[in-house]
């Protein structure tokens, strides 16, 4: 076969071409994990913090209901820790597979939502949380007393983590799905030149 001849090989992807549509892939996966991921600790917050809790608070008397939601609130927290975790070794991976690329600043963004997503699912799991529950267990009660406006003061903490939390899981969400790139990477997409027409050049 003449070297001038066109063959069927000359079809077939490149090596260059075979990683960018593996790394395609596996960015996707990972954005999908981290958007499960998030999703998971912004679902369970939602559900637990601005439904269950005022609804328990509301129907079930004193401390029985501030005990049901210690324990609730300290299962859920070892979740969303859990989640968080998740959510890190997802930014990790998708740094890893677009090292050779360009750093663009919203991954940077992004970065720094999922760390302090971490963070606040850390804090109100390692201490705002046991130190709620602690309280109830000595029978402080929400209000009363010095001892109840510490505890009212740091409820009221947790609500607000608990709030910063739904807005950091719902901006990491939003920036996965933005951040994800196309199948061919950006500094070799702008390289790409349209044929030429026929004739003479």
């Amino acid at each position: 076969m003449s070297e001038g001849r066109f063959s069927e090989e000359d079809l077939a992807p490149s090596e260059d071409d075979q990683r960018a549509a593996r790394a395609w892939l596996y960015d996707r996966l990972a954005a999908g994990v981290g958007v499960l991921a998030a999703g998971l600790v912004l679902g369970g917050t939602i559900a637990l913090g601005m439904s269950a809790a005022p609804a328990v608070f509301r129907l079930t008397p004193r401390p029985f209901s501030g005990n049901a939601m210690g324990v609730a609130f300290a299962s859920f927290g070892q979740v969303a820790l859990l989640a968080t975790c998740v959510a890190l070794v997802v930014e990790v991976i998708r740094t890893v597979i677009h090292r050779r690329s360009r750093p663009r600043a919203w991954d940077r963004v992004r970065r720094l939502v999922a760390i302090g997503l971490a963070g606040s699912a850390a804090y109100l799991a390692f201490n705002l949380t046991p130190t709620i529950n602690g309280l109830h267990a000595e029978g402080v009660v929400r209000g009363e007393g010095d001892r109840g406006a510490q505890l009212d003061a740091i409820h009221k903490r947790a609500e607000l983590v608990g709030k910063t939390e739904v807005g950091l899981a719902l901006a990491l969400i939003f920036l996965h799905v933005m951040t994800l790139r196309g199948p061919v990477p950006e500094e070799e997409a702008d390289d790409i030149q349209a044929p030429l027409p026929p004739g003479p050049a």
